[in-house]
């Protein structure tokens, strides 16, 4: 988390929401601490307005600051744990001499520019020890430019908002779904509306992200005109039958199939790269489960069909995992709804569970 550059302030009262946005969307969340685990206190989707924001950058930041300061009187909000859009961001994994251990920072630093296209003193950077052994240092580094970090930071501090950290959403979503102290790797698609976000996720740490773009409204829009229907009606075709379509309804199944291959094949490049690198910086496990999340996650017969491609374990996640059993309470936000929350859900998490 970038919190090095952004502390918090010392009277700040928490917990802070977790505050997730694309171009289009912003989600967030703030939990309540009761008897049985955490619950969502205050949670919303919004639409951000046209022109704000485009991959990830600020491009009309009047308006954005207008935005917010709707958004923190609207919800009466004030402390926000934000995630970076990945388009803005850089991580990597970066292989250190134990000798480095007396100052990381600087050791980083040195080989900063080796790993991103930013010039070391234009860039704000912050890290997580993924292993230590005798022989080497394994870290991972979030690195942003600071021009980038400054004008989020200006844009909430002048809408009222306190940004306590800056994270990747992808840790975001590891702290979610992922039990502490869980040193197995893990694959995490989040199935967006445009665009699908997957992250590998070892010893509890993101150490690759990528966006693919690739989302639920292009299936829509294959149905659309494969079938030669109304958008209404694709969506419900795509709700009703999904990948379980069989019979009459096999045509729905050819059409959506063809999509999510696109799917199949990014996921399977995203796998063959962690397993043919893993071994330049540890002994790292294989990825045995891919976790599906996301806001069209829910298409059926999807985790069924990549599992049977890829031949790994694929399941929706729970997002409610590290927060609160069902066995005890049930959180005020259907299922499906809350597969769109995980990251906001993640971040609002790190006011109790730290990396």
């Amino acid at each position: 988390m970038l919190t090095r550059l952004f502390p918090a302030p010392s009277a700040i009262t928490l917990p802070a929401v977790g505050l997730d946005f694309s171009d289009s969307t912003m989600r967030f969340v703030k939990l309540k601490e009761t008897v049985h685990g955490f619950l969502p206190e205050k949670f919303s989707e919004l639409a951000i307005p046209e022109g704000c924001m485009q991959g990830g950058r600020i491009i009309d930041e009047g308006k954005w600051i207008e935005f917010l300061k709707q958004v923190r009187t609207t919800h009466k909000l004030k402390y926000v744990r934000v995630a970076m859009p990945e388009s803005q961001t850089y991580s990597f994994v970066l292989t250190l001499d134990p000798a480095a251990a007396q100052d990381i920072r600087s050791a980083i630093e040195l080989v900063l520019e080796d790993n991103i296209p930013l010039k070391a003193p234009e860039t704000v950077f912050d890290y997580h020890i993924i292993t230590q052994t005798d022989t080497a240092i394994i870290v991972q580094v979030l690195a942003v430019a600071e021009m980038t970090t400054q004008n989020y930071c200006n844009s909430f501090l002048t809408a009222g908002l306190v940004p306590v950290s800056f994270e990747l959403d992808g840790q975001a979503t590891a702290r979610a779904v992922i039990k502490p102290h869980d040193n197995n790797s893990y694959m995490v698609v989040d199935f967006g509306a445009h665009r699908t976000g997957i992250t590998i996720i070892t010893h509890n740490t993101a150490v690759f992200t990528s966006t693919v773009e690739f989302g639920g409204k292009a299936l829509i829009a294959i149905l659309q005109k494969g079938l030669n229907i109304s958008e209404e009606e694709a969506q419900h075709l795509k709700r009703e039958y999904g990948l379980s379509a069989i019979g009459e309804h096999k045509d729905i199944f050819d059409l959506l199939v063809g999509g999510v291959s696109t799917l199949k094949d990014e996921i399977n490049r995203r796998y063959v790269y962690w397993h043919e690198r893993k071994e330049q910086y540890g002994a790292f496990p294989n990825i045995e489960t891919i976790y599906l999340t996301g806001g069209h996650s829910n298409l059926a017969g999807l985790a069924d069909y990549l599992s049977v491609s890829l031949r790994l374990s694929v399941v929706q996640v729970n997002p409610w995992i590290n927060c609160v059993s069902f066995e005890d309470e049930i959180p005020e936000m259907s299922y499906e709804e809350s597969m769109s929350y995980v990251t906001a859900i993640g971040l609002a998490l790190a006011d109790y569970y730290h990396d």
